[in-house]
């Protein structure tokens, strides 16, 4: 079946359209010429052919067999990575939990030895830097912090970490009690690291 210049252009707006919406094209043929735009008559009846001849009626409104098969692949695709990507990010909690456990045991015993000697604090960088890290069973060790700190040079991109460290307490990763102890963070350097989101999925329109 040929298509004039103004049909192919309706079939193609309106597959565009279902890709775009991935649900059914309203079945009543105004609200399909209001969704593409249509003005004139020669439009809107372009698009009344090419629904009655390309796509199928049905109780949920006009639907195109072609295409509904590619939109439930896309969409089981989508659900298939987005389980993977939750059940990796879990996994890599878990095993940063253990790890940070670990380390919090390390820098408990670190502390109790750096603790028989009074230390005095002569950054107030970091002592910013130690209010805005979160309250928890994690935030230890802060003479071994402040000598890290100190050894480090880390006055110089105090600004940068303090960010970091607020932008790291809105993650779902350290809302859930996963955050890191204070000493491991700076050891690891980890304020270089990009803060983790949330992964979503951007719609792809296929022809």
């Amino acid at each position: 079946m040929h298509l004039n210049f103004t049909r192919q252009g309706a079939y193609l707006h309106l597959l565009c359209k279902y890709y775009e919406t991935e649900k059914p094209l309203p079945s009543n043929l105004d609200d399909v010429a209001e969704l593409c735009m249509a003005k004139n008559e020669g439009e809107i009846n372009a698009i009344k052919y090419v629904l009655e001849n390309f796509f199928t009626k049905t109780e949920d409104g006009y639907v195109q067999k072609r295409a509904t098969v590619e939109i439930e692949a896309y969409q089981a695709e989508g659900q298939r990575k987005s389980e993977a990507s939750k059940a990796f990010q879990a996994s890599k909690r878990k095993k940063n939990k253990q790890k940070d456990d670990v380390d919090l045991t390390l820098s408990t015993k670190q502390e109790t030895e750096t603790n028989k000697y009074e230390t005095v604090y002569t950054s107030e960088k970091f002592l910013e830097f130690w209010d805005v890290w979160p309250k928890s069973k994690r935030k230890q060790s802060k003479p071994a912090c402040f000598k890290k700190w100190k050894a480090s040079k880390l006055d110089q991109i105090a600004d940068k970490i303090i960010e970091h460290v607020k932008v790291c307490k809105e993650s779902s990763q350290w809302k859930e009690g996963y955050e890191p102890a204070p000493l491991t963070y700076l050891n690891q350097g980890r304020y270089e690291d990009e803060v983790e989101v949330e992964e979503s999925w951007t719609r792809r329109l296929t022809a």
